[in-house]
Parts: C-alpha cells; sequence; structure tokens
C-alpha cells in the first residue's frame, strides 16, 4: 500500500489560486491581441509577461519585497482600471468589463494582505526565505 500524499500547508492553495488569478487577469489581454495578429509590440509584452510571472514566483517562494510590489502594484493599478472604466462605461460597455478587472485586482491585492490563511502561508514561506 502506498501512503497518501501530504496535504498542502494551510493557505498555500488560496495564495497560489491569487498569484496565479493576478497573473491571468494581466496576461489575457496580451494573449488576446497575439490571437488577433497584433504583434507590434511583443517583445516588450512578452518581457512583460516574464517579470509578471517571476515577481509572482517570487512572491511564492517567500520574498517579502516580491509581496510588496505585488500587492501595492495591485492595488494601485486595481484602482487606476477601476477608474478608467468608470469614466469609459458611461458610452462603452467595454468600460464596465475594465470596471470589474479593476475590482478583481484590488480584490486580490486586498486578499493577499488581510486573509490570515494567506498571512499565516506566507509568513511560513518568508521565515524560510530569510534561513536561506
Amino acid at each position: 500500500m502506498s501512503a497518501s500524499p501530504s496535504p498542502a500547508p494551510q493557505g498555500q492553495v488560496l495564495t497560489r489560486s491569487l498569484l496565479l488569478l493576478i497573473f491571468l487577469m494581466a496576461a489575457v489581454p496580451v494573449v488576446a491581441r497575439w490571437v488577433q495578429g497584433d504583434f507590434a509590440r511583443w517583445l516588450i509584452n512578452a518581457l512583460t509577461l516574464l517579470a509578471s510571472g517571476w515577481l509572482l514566483w517570487n512572491v511564492d517562494r517567500g520574498s517579502v519585497l516580491a509581496w510588496r510590489v505585488t500587492t501595492t502594484l495591485s492595488i494601485v493599478a486595481g484602482l487606476f482600471a477601476l477608474l478608467v472604466g468608470l469614466v469609459a462605461g458611461q458610452g462603452a460597455w467595454g468600460g464596465w468589463i475594465v470596471t470589474l478587472v479593476g475590482l478583481i485586482f484590488v480584490g486580490c491585492g486586498l486578499l493577499l494582505v488581510g486573509v490570515p490563511d494567506v498571512r499565516g502561508y506566507l509568513d511560513r514561506r518568508w521565515a524560510g526565505w530569510r534561513r536561506q
């Protein structure tokens, strides 16, 4: 008989889900442009996606600086998108989508800061990061 796999540490699934959601929210517009054949700024877009993935990967590894940058960017960019979407939403339905994306970014940033399971998981990762 094989032993059952050990369960994931508390907060790991939620933390990684939030980080994946942040990455997907940033990647979807870029990939949509590529699918439509718009490769005008493909190098900058690809480098941005790589930098985003690297930053979020470092959050999961336990970097406090990466966590601070991620939460700050999520909240500030989310508020900016929220305001732009509200202004654009008065004339077009696409503005309401931008507003929703802004709310999701703000929500992810706040969840990374305020959920006890996420903070507990990240605290354990930070302790491991400091030992390295």
